[in-house]
């Protein structure tokens, strides 16, 4: 595969699908967010593509579009399928689509070579995932200088593709979030909750847990993290799901879309509607 496939895609439910971009990654490539469903009723913000080796939760995600553009919904989805389109982009193509040869030559020096097939960052090589403003730096993985995978960043919301998308979120009104990655079959929830509010999650990700099979896991030791902010500080129930059984290696290609989409194709709609 390579990103012309997911571009194409992309074009193609531009035309099913009433769609905006939030803004343009560090290289100028809109970051687009589609809307299925009806503006009335509930909402939830859905997102892939953060990490770049991940690129199968964005393939996923635009097949739920094309899917859900056919079906009636009670409410409606904000879906963010490629958050981190430059990162993606290295992966899938490599570094040579990048003119600046300054950055092009920072970018292969960080990863050690042309294979991109395991970096998560973007092209300013932080990792989106650790970098939102939530307990920032207190992560036990958290890397703390340049990489292709982990590093937090220099201070906290510092990357252009969080900006957007924490500046998107102020201009909706939504009451639940999911976060796509890849792998382990796993659906991380209760970020620092406790009380009602983690009472709720839990209700809410047993639900999950029977449609796609995968595991409920009490989120630790995250920081930063996308889910994690929305939770922190939009008090709405907010789940990472880890698409894939672990068995796999990084990245899973399209090989495997068919059955974790066939596993996980009920998700959103079945989310919204326990809100």
């Amino acid at each position: 595969m390579k990103y012309k496939n997911i571009q194409e895609k992309i074009l193609f439910l531009k035309e099913k699908c009433e769609n905006f971009s939030i803004g343009k990654s560090l290289l100028g490539e809109d970051i687009i967010c589609f809307h299925v469903g009806s503006k009335a009723g509930k909402q939830i913000v859905v997102e892939g593509g953060i990490h770049a080796r991940e690129y199968i939760s964005t393939l996923f995600l635009l097949s739920e579009i094309e899917y859900l553009s056919t079906k009636r919904i009670e409410g409606g989805m904000y879906i963010i399928p490629l958050l981190n389109p430059d990162g993606v982009r290295l992966v899938l193509d490599g570094a040579s689509f990048i003119s600046d040869q300054k950055l092009k030559n920072f970018l292969i020096d960080i990863n050690c070579g042309n294979n991109f097939s395991l970096w998560k960052a973007n092209a300013n090589a932080v990792d989106l995932n650790v970098n939102f403003d939530v307990f920032w730096g207190q992560g036990k993985q958290n890397v703390r200088h340049l990489a292709p995978a982990n590093f937090i960043g220099y201070y906290a919301n510092s990357e252009i593709e969080n900006i957007n998308f924490l500046n998107f979120l102020k201009t909706i009104n939504f009451n639940g979030s999911l976060s796509f990655h890849s792998k382990g079959e796993v659906i991380y929830y209760g970020f620092m909750l406790k009380g009602e509010r983690l009472k709720k999650e839990k209700q809410i990700v047993k639900v999950l847990s029977k449609i796609n099979g995968y595991k409920p896991v009490k989120t630790k030791n995250s920081t930063g993290g996308l889910s994690d902010y929305v939770s922190y500080y939009y008090k709405v129930p907010a789940f990472t799901v880890e698409l894939g059984p672990d068995l796999l290696n990084h990245p899973i290609t399209e090989r495997f879309l068919p059955e974790i989409f066939q596993k996980n194709k009920q998700i959103l709609t079945s989310f919204l509607n326990l809100l």
